[in-house]
């Protein structure tokens, strides 16, 4: 089956935090955090016929440092829900254990009925790190090898049986984890590209997921990706693929320009403060707001439904069978009900 010939999956990226009047940072249009709120989004993504619900990994972030914990959060929502699937997205491995992640993964698996999927990262951002008194390892190649040994860890306590481990960063003794998982658990890797990254990719991944990126960037590192499973002789099209991406929905052109002065408002009335301060460290104005319109359009998924049809098509065709949607309109726009019930028909035809 070619790429044009398989069904691309919608995801939803549940809104874990906002980031009142920031383009580029996932919700700009949601004021404050609401609980009651994001449920509903999840429910209603579910009624619309998305295919998974991906929840993000952060201590703090966005205004006010406000962010659901993700693992409480997916426990709630696979309470709430019955079909749609149950995604962490850049779980920190330094943030929990391994050996316990272990446990409430094959848990949420089997409260969920089979339906939870592990996304692992190798941690991104320092500052959350350090002021939880985590610990930081700048170097990426070590990070990833903690983390590789963490997959180690995981998939043995996976099978039921008791595991002993002496590895450099975990060491296990009779461990146990039952009930076991209600189904295999795809494991999800991703975030930025480097040779380390990509190679655990290849090694370790059921499924890869891609940062925001325009069509060449996505062609390029997917390249570099399928080049690291073919170097460990790994056929690429076993691999899963995944995009997350900002995506708004747009009646015409002019509805851009409402939406940065919309944005704009934002910024002024709702500041994100201290939790984000390393994050822009020159604060949050816009300088050149042609530049940034250019970097969003071309990055993100943007435009009439005709246009977000045509894009999201040229990236099936690149090989990407699934999109995790952050949409820049929730919660006042309208593109997570379009994009499920009228742009989801055209990628099909397109």
């Amino acid at each position: 089956m070619t790429p044009a010939e398989r069904p691309l999956r919608l995801g939803f990226a549940a809104p874990m935090f906002a980031a009142p009047g920031i383009p580029t940072l996932r919700t700009p249009s949601l004021e404050r955090l609401d609980w009651a709120q994001t449920l509903a989004a999840i429910r209603e993504a579910e009624a619309l016929g998305y295919d998974s619900v991906w929840f993000s990994d952060h201590l703090f972030h966005g205004r006010g440092g406000e962010f659901l914990e993700s693992w409480t959060t997916l426990a709630a929502a696979a309470g709430a829900t019955e079909r749609i699937r149950l995604v962490n997205n850049h779980l920190g491995i330094n943030y929990r254990p391994a050996p316990l992640l272990a446990k409430m993964a094959a848990t949420i698996d089997v409260i969920s009925a089979g339906r939870f999927e592990l996304f692992v990262s190798h941690g991104m951002r320092e500052r959350e790190h350090t002021s939880y008194g985590f610990g930081w390892e700048p170097d990426v190649a070590r990070r990833v090898a903690k983390l590789d040994e963490a997959i180690e860890v995981m998939r043995s306590l996976w099978s039921g049986k008791p595991v002993d481990h002496d590895g450099e960063h975990y060491r296990l003794r009779g461990a146990l984890s039952t009930p076991v998982p209600a189904h295999p658990i795809p494991l999800w890797l991703g975030g930025p590209l480097s040779d380390p990254v990509a190679m655990l990719i290849a090694a370790r991944a059921d499924g890869w997921n891609a940062l925001p990126a325009s069509l060449t960037e996505y062609a390029a590192q997917a390249e570099r990706v399928d080049a690291a499973c073919r170097a460990i002789g790994r056929d690429p099209s076993t691999l899963r693929r995944s995009l997350e991406t900002q995506v708004l929905i747009l009646g015409d052109d002019s509805e851009w320009n409402e939406w940065m002065l919309r944005w704009a408002e934002l910024r002024e009335s709702a500041p994100l403060g201290f939790a984000t301060s390393d994050m822009f460290p020159n604060g949050t104005a816009i300088d050149d707001p042609a530049a940034l319109t250019a970097a969003c359009v071309d990055t993100f998924i943007i435009g009439t439904r005709r246009e977000v049809a045509a894009k999201l098509a040229a990236y099936r065709d690149l090989g990407v069978d699934e999109v995790v949607c952050w949409f820049m309109d929730w919660p006042v726009g309208d593109s997570l009900r379009s994009l499920a019930e009228d742009v989801r028909a055209m990628v099909k035809l397109a």
